[in-house]
């Protein structure tokens, strides 16, 4: 079905991606070994966030990267945002390697634009640790259905994604992270015997279960797997998953918004542990996996 339009509103500290994780570089240096790419882009500023280092930009469609989209940028000298506030347009460069992102040479322009950030909402309806996360249908790589009651008796771990999703820190990171979760946990003895990995595509008008087995091989995931890749035709079933965990993927105003949810249910079903960005590790996720196994 189609999608009807921008999910429920969120608070703000949610309602945007929070992509970039601290790099560690030097301004304008990337690996020798990395291939970069270094994409002109304009916007209008958004926010000033807490992080000096970061700013959350309405950009403009970067031609043949990604689409118009409300997300930070990060710099790695936080004196290149001086003095810009929201509604101020921007250019810079924006350097993606395969592994992190950032902007150099942010010039105001001089001009002004809207601001698009939707108004905040009531977020006490969220569920959070200690609560049952509701049931819901998928269809996994293979075409199957598939119900979270699927997996009751093991711990399961759930990601939200999609697969258009080009900014490496993001929606690449959380494949990265499961495929690399499931390798440790296979490989260590104190590991649960079951367990399950679930990978969703909130993007039901591309993500059909085809599409993620292919785009799921180039990160290693094969057949027979604990890891299952889920996506839906039904856009209500995302926008009920996302109105209860805080998921927000949509269009508004020509923007597209997105955010992350990582989750980690016990045997029951009752969600353990809830990451709202991505800059939980490897080893956090492993940890959690192992406590809900009880």
């Amino acid at each position: 079905m189609k999608r009807p339009g921008l999910l429920p509103v969120l608070p703000l500290v949610t309602l945007i991606v929070i992509l970039f994780s601290g790099c560690g570089r030097n301004e304008g240096a990337a690996d020798n070994e990395a291939e970069e790419t270094v994409y002109p882009v304009r916007g209008v500023v958004q926010k000033r966030m807490d992080d000096p280092s970061m700013l959350l930009i309405d950009h403009e469609e970067i031609p043949g990267f990604m689409p118009r989209m409300v997300m930070p940028f990060r710099v790695l000298d936080p004196s290149l945002f001086d003095g810009l506030e929201p509604g101020m347009e921007v250019t810079l460069d924006f350097h993606v390697t395969e592994t992190d992102s950032w902007a150099t040479n942010v010039v105001a322009t001089g001009e002004r634009g809207p601001i698009t950030l939707e108004e905040r909402a009531d977020s006490s309806k969220l569920l959070g640790v200690g609560d049952e996360l509701p049931d819901y249908e998928f269809v996994d790589e293979t075409g199957k259905a598939v119900r979270f009651s699927d997996f009751r008796g093991m711990p399961v771990a759930v990601t939200f994604v999609f697969s258009r999703c080009p900014v490496p820190e993001y929606c690449p990171r959380m494949m990265n992270h499961f495929a690399t979760v499931r390798e440790k946990l296979d490989a260590d003895p104190e590991a649960p015997k079951s367990y399950r990995l679930l990978t969703i595509s909130f993007d039901s008008e591309h993500d059909s279960s085809e599409i993620m087995k292919t785009w799921g091989a180039g990160y290693g995931h094969k057949a027979g797997q604990s890891w299952s890749l889920l996506s839906t035709p039904e856009s209500e079933v995302i926008d009920s998953i996302a109105s209860r965990v805080g998921l927000r993927f949509g269009e508004s105003n020509g923007t597209l918004q997105h955010n992350l949810r990582t989750l980690v249910l016990d045997r029951d079903g009752v969600i353990r542990a809830l990451y709202t960005d991505e800059t939980w590790s490897v080893d956090d996720l492993i940890l959690e996996i192992k406590k809900s196994d009880s």
